[in-house]
């Protein structure tokens, strides 16, 4: 015979040995499982970058790639792209009309004594318009064609501008050049060039005029900026071509003037076929 004594002091011990020992392997789980998460979304890329918010003067990198982002128009914000121009290779970067790029930079690698190292290519945009915009870049050697195996990256931003205004301008044009295609009936455009009065103010294409008043066109070439931007103040140049409707025009000397800039050009012969 045992004693019931004993042997519920054995079982007593050996079970509240047991029970310690359940509740620290289920301590140290949730500690994981906590810590686990906190590195997820420590990094706020990781995870998803799909509808984040893009702030004023974000700073995106190559994780970004394929992500659509909520912004607001007249923002600012850069993309980084490690880029090894000793190699020949470089990013192609193209972006919508309502993205204006402010700032293209390379920024070499941070010890320049190893040869080949790769830098970073940096560039700053300001968002001009809502709507959908997109920003695409290919890392390729320019001469060489594409095949589909190269390095890309893409950006898409829903833009939400219904709040902002504007404020429009003319643009200041410092020269016009007058371009006569060799073909007949004769194609004319005109190529302004010029200065904007800050990193915010584009060419506002969309409301760009052109009036004939006898042998005269007349051009308008306007610009805008969102009305609260901060911008930067550096003059930023600026080039565009207006084409010009010169079919049915007779022979003789025709003036263009943009924005107060003046140039002519002569037709030979009637620009018209007979």
């Amino acid at each position: 015979m045992y004693s019931h004594g004993d042997g519920y002091l054995k079982i007593n011990t050996y079970a509240g040995a047991g029970l310690l020992l359940i509740a620290f392997f289920v301590v140290v789980a949730a500690v994981v499982l906590s810590l686990g998460c906190a590195d997820d979304g420590g990094t706020g890329v990781n995870e998803s970058v799909d509808a984040h918010t893009l702030n004023d003067g974000m700073e995106l990198s190559g994780q970004w790639d394929g992500s659509t982002v909520n912004a607001s128009t007249g923002d600012s914000f850069s993309i980084r792209l490690e880029e090894n121009p000793s190699t020949g290779y470089q990013w192609n970067l193209t972006t919508s009309d309502g993205i204006k790029i402010v700032e293209d930079e390379f920024e070499p690698p941070a010890n320049e004594d190893v040869v080949g190292a790769a830098g970073f290519h940096i560039w700053t945009f300001r968002i001009m318009e809502n709507g959908k915009q997109q920003i695409d870049a290919i890392y390729k050697r320019p001469w060489e064609n594409v095949t589909g195996e190269e390095d890309t990256f893409s950006l898409t931003l829903e833009v939400d501008g219904d709040d902002v205004e504007y404020i429009y301008g003319t643009a200041n044009v410092d020269n016009i050049e007058i371009l006569v295609m060799e073909s007949f009936p004769v194609q004319i455009s005109v190529q302004a060039t010029g200065y904007l009065s800050d990193g915010c103010t584009v060419i506002d294409e969309a409301n760009i005029t052109t009036e004939k008043t006898g042998n005269t066109f007349n051009i308008d070439i306007p610009t805008k900026r969102p009305k609260d931007a901060m911008c930067t103040q550096a003059l930023v140049p600026f080039e565009i071509n207006v084409p010009l409707d010169v079919y049915g025009l007779e022979k003789g000397n025709y003036t263009v003037d943009v924005n107060g800039v003046q140039d002519s050009f002569e037709l030979q012969t009637d620009n018209v076929f007979e």
